[in-house]
């Protein structure tokens, strides 16, 4: 179900969002970003961290395809799945067992749309004319947990 659709064409819109989405998250929570090259994924998943840990930089795990992050009550995995040729390898390398014991960001989640959890709260960065998306989709359990958001942005 499509929970709302905001504009972030302003990379202050997108930090709000991603700063009030951390906020009310917690271990077991998956959330899961599609969009093309450059649509603003690792610049949603940088505020979201930045606003749980205390770190200088969060840099795109690309390369890694996993880089962990630890407050002083909560773990956050944040993933890259671009460099993954295939599902299998995300069962090789143990990531879905790390869903439950953690906040999971995984960015070009759609690489990977089989094994996203359900419950997972999916967001999707679209380009139209000079603005830029974010569709956010999730379960009742999320439309509850954002209405807050939604309706500042109203």
């Amino acid at each position: 179900m499509l929970i709302n659709a905001f504009n972030i064409q302003k990379e202050i819109n997108t930090k709000c969002i991603a700063e009030n989405i951390s906020n009310i998250c917690y271990h077991g929570d998956v959330i899961a970003i599609s969009g093309e090259l450059g649509s603003g994924k690792s610049t949603f998943a940088k505020y979201f961290i930045k606003n749980l840990v205390q770190t200088k930089s969060v840099p795109s795990p690309s390369y890694n395809i996993l880089l962990t992050y630890n407050s002083k009550d909560k773990t956050i995995c944040h993933m890259d799945a671009w460099r993954l040729k295939n599902e299998n390898e995300v069962f090789n390398l143990g990531i879905t067992e790390m869903f439950e014991k953690s906040i999971f960001i995984i960015e070009w989640a759609e690489k990977i749309k089989t094994l996203i959890p359900s419950n997972a709260l999916k967001l999707s960065i679209k380009r139209e004319k000079n603005k830029r998306i974010l569709l956010i989709e999730g379960n009742m359990g999320w439309q509850k947990r954002l209405e807050k958001l939604i309706s500042n942005d109203e």
